[in-house]
């Protein structure tokens, strides 16, 4: 369990620092066999699914605010470049 939850917040963020929003909707789909395989009975899956897309969501939320701080802070550099 702890496993698929990690590795959902790894790829939450891969993903938001190089897609949109869109792609959170297939990743979310793909989970619930993941989840159903690994958990332990009904509970365990839904459990496992619903640790994993919030690690996803939250990884997703944190790899998109950084990669705009990154690109603000590049558009400021190069603008500051331009005046010397």
């Amino acid at each position: 369990m702890l496993a698929l939850i990690l590795a959902s917040g790894i790829c939450g963020l891969l993903l938001g620092r190089y897609f949109k929003v869109y792609v959170c909707f297939p990743t979310i789909l793909i989970l619930i066999p993941a989840a159903y395989f690994i958990g332990d009975g009904l509970t365990g899956a839904i459990l496992t699914f619903v640790l994993s897309s919030t690690a996803t969501q939250l990884c997703y939320l944190i790899g998109a605010a950084s990669d705009l701080i990154i690109e603000r802070f590049r558009s400021q550099t190069s603008r500051t470049e331009d005046f010397i």
